[in-house]
């Protein structure tokens, strides 16, 4: 299968909303913060900053208790979660590592302006030695809509995750290649963003 342009015109069961973690104290620091093994609180968690935001979009969001909440398994993404949980009074945030952070190997840990160097192979199509594919994690997002597919219909789905994490699955919606993530407009901090689907939900 392609990826033409329109391809993402799909009947969704459910109604998809990403929403980006709130600013960590790797966004203050000005690195890539990418691996799970240095996930930590006080290295890569929220700030208080990061959580005002967070309640501030909830709290604006529109969603209500029946949201399905899905977070990646990173602390500034549960912690996200989990604020938005309580401001919309629903379940519990449901942990799926499929969400996780792009990894990308050995620039974790240095300065963001790496990013660039990353995205700009993207678009060429060539391959980040050591970082994790954009079709590796298209692969292992997509997987997860196609269990939440299964699962339920007419939900509303909340993704609480990452930045490239976010802009790569929503090439899926957006119906264009993974490698043209950039070319869509980049999620800030905290921000909710309404993908697709069958019920309308206001965008934060």
């Amino acid at each position: 299968m392609g990826y033409e342009r329109g391809a993402g015109d799909v009947a969704w069961r459910n109604c998809y909303v990403a929403m980006r973690h709130g600013e960590s104290f790797a966004n203050v620091r000005g690195i890539i913060a990418s691996s799970i093994e240095a996930d930590a609180e006080h290295t890569a968690g929220l700030t208080e900053r990061g959580r005002r935001q967070v309640l501030a979009a909830a709290e604006s969001s529109g969603l209500g208790a029946d949201a399905l909440l899905v977070c990646s398994d990173f602390v500034r993404a549960r912690q996200s979660a989990d604020i938005l949980a309580g401001v919309l009074g629903s379940g519990a945030p449901t942990i799926d590592p499929r969400l996780r952070e792009r990894h990308f190997g050995g620039f974790d840990g240095t300065g963001v302006e790496n990013y660039a160097r990353v995205w700009a192979a993207d678009l060429r199509g060539e391959p980040t030695p050591g970082v994790e594919s954009v079709e590796r994690v298209r692969a292992r997002v997509r997987d997860l809509l196609t269990e939440i597919e299964a699962l339920h219909a007419g939900q509303v789905v909340v993704l609480v995750a990452h930045g490239d994490t976010l802009q790569i699955l929503e090439t899926i919606f957006a119906g264009i290649p993974p490698t043209e993530h950039r070319s869509l407009e980049p999620l800030l901090n905290a921000e909710i963003r309404r993908l697709a689907g069958p019920r309308g939900v206001p965008e934060g």
